[in-house]
């Protein structure tokens, strides 16, 4: 058996892990770089293998740093089954038509950008007084400007950017995925079978028990997918890890712990009480569609429930995340009994129904900037580098009247991660902006084990385990977490790098 990894090796987005096994190949998850537009694009662009040597995909959830390239993969020749939970699959169906609509606009954008660097590269140097503008006092060349820098930064290619796939590429896709329930053994390939258990992470999230059978014998092997936290809201706790002689596992929080999710349910209503205080103002929550905007719901819920906030507006500023929303409510069996509860509780409790709106159209977005009210404002994306919520944080960031709740991990070279690093100024859309807003880390939402999490699932199965990779972490979290591990007795704990092979 052989493993090689092509994404979230180092970093937290873009799971894509190739297994090879006796001539039969098996991807695990097919997820989407995300960071800066240009970064992700050259990232994004190629695969690091032929998709046509992929006979099946195991997909352990549906967002889409674990999904987001499924369609290119269709579209470069992958011709498998994929395979997943009923709710992955619904809410792949969504998040992937999104992700088209977004590669797309993220053409555009490059290719605008193409033709604005092209034409500053083309403009006639100036002379001023005998020398051209672009040297020095001696004749020397002036450094190169930032244009100039761009271009060869991003290795455009010579000709017009196309999407990473398109709508159609998602309409073909779609149609190859099986479903499976949880717990129900599946067979992809001749001779490896593999079942999906309770992740707790997102609706319908999933970590991966396989058995690969070879000339040697059998391996079992554990995928933990993005391994959610004991005791979450709404969702079911994750299940115990298999015992397995090779073990993947996230390490997204390896050296951090998160606070008890009363302290965040806390935070959150003093921030919400804030707002009320004033007769104006914003509280603007950038959040993924899917999954945290439903938690953050669920939160505000019991708060209005409990407390006197009756001129506070909310608007969940994303159709994705109403129609995710939609797809939660529509899967109660991945509930807890408390979110059971309180399901049946909302359907007969219209409080908070009365006081949610839900946008579509940018007509109705924009609307919200007239609307004086205290109002609370939740939209995609949680990393702050694409969506509505750019909008809004640029019409309010540099109003001392807006506080900003950071409520998810940020990754490297994002804009959350800039104004949670306590930024002065930060641009969006290219223009500089002041940071007068109050900016509150509430990380303690994150629906990812934290360290004490993934020691707990891991650490039992340190005797049995041949081999554990950590990857989906940056390195100042995997290899801390690494080191624990190898002291709490695992025999080879590995952080592995893009593309190399591995031999358990």
């Amino acid at each position: 058996m052989e493993l090689r990894f092509y994404g979230a090796t180092g970093t937290t987005t873009g799971s894509c892990h190739l297994l090879h096994s006796e001539g039969r190949t098996v991807l695990l998850d097919c997820g989407l770089f995300q960071g800066r537009r240009e970064e992700s694009w050259k990232k994004n662009r190629l695969f690091g293998f032929d998709p046509q040597i992929v006979d099946a995909v195991i997909q352990s959830h549906a967002h889409v740093d674990h999904s987001g390239k499924l369609p290119m993969l269709v579209r470069q020749g992958f011709g498998g089954r994929i395979h997943a939970t009923p709710a992955t699959c619904d809410l792949a169906d969504i998040l992937l038509h999104d992700s088209a609509k977004i590669a797309m606009a993220d053409a555009q954008f490059l290719n605008r950008q193409r033709w604005r660097m092209e034409r500053e590269l083309r403009r006639p140097r100036v002379e001023v007084r005998g020398r051209k503008h672009r040297r020095t006092k001696d004749g020397l060349p002036l450094p190169k400007g930032r244009n100039e820098r761009l271009v060869e930064d991003m290795v455009l290619p010579p000709r017009e950017i196309v999407p990473l796939y398109l709508e159609e590429d998602v309409h073909e896709t779609l149609p190859r995925f099986a479903r499976h329930e949880y717990g129900a053994w599946f067979e992809p390939l001749p001779g490896m079978r593999f079942r999906f258990r309770d992740a707790g992470h997102i609706l319908g999230s999933a970590w991966i028990e396989g058995e690969i059978r070879e000339k040697s014998g059998v391996t079992r092997l554990v995928f933990t997918g993005d391994y959610g936290r004991y005791h979450q809201p709404i969702l079911r706790d994750p299940e115990p890890l298999s015992e397995a002689e090779v073990y993947i596992s996230e390490s997204t929080y390896g050296n951090r712990c998160h606070a008890p999710f009363d302290e965040n349910e806390s935070e959150l209503a003093a921030a919400v009480e804030r707002l009320a205080a004033r007769p104006h103002g914003r509280l603007l929550i950038p959040a993924f569609a899917v999954g945290r905007t439903q938690h953050i719901l669920y939160e505000l819920y019991k708060i209005c429930r409990r407390r006197t906030c009756a001129n506070v507006g909310i608007v969940v500023d994303s159709p994705l995340a109403q129609a995710a929303t939609r797809i939660v409510m529509a899967h109660p069996e991945c509930f807890d009994e408390e979110a059971l509860a309180a399901f049946r509780e909302m359907q007969e409790d219209g409080s908070l129904r009365k006081r949610i709106r839900f946008t579509q159209s940018i007509e109705e977005s924009k609307a919200l900037n007239a609307d004086l009210r205290p109002l609370i404002v939740i939209s995609a994306s949680g990393m702050m580098e694409s969506g509505r919520i750019l909008h809004h944080l640029a019409w309010n960031i540099s109003n001392p009247a807006t506080e900003i709740l950071v409520v998810g991990f940020q990754a490297q070279h994002t804009l959350g991660r800039r104004l949670v690093d306590g930024a002065s100024e930060v641009r969006i859309f290219g223009m500089l902006h002041r940071v007068r807003a109050r900016v509150t880390n509430m990380l303690g939402f994150s629906a990812h084990a934290d360290r004490d999490d993934l020691l707990q699932a891991l650490s039992p199965h340190a005797g049995a385990a041949r081999a554990l990779y950590l990857i989906h972490g940056e390195n100042d979290q995997r290899k801390p977490l690494a080191e624990e591990l190898r002291r709490r007795g695992f025999a080879r704990v590995e952080c592995p790098e893009n593309q190399r092979a591995w031999q358990p």
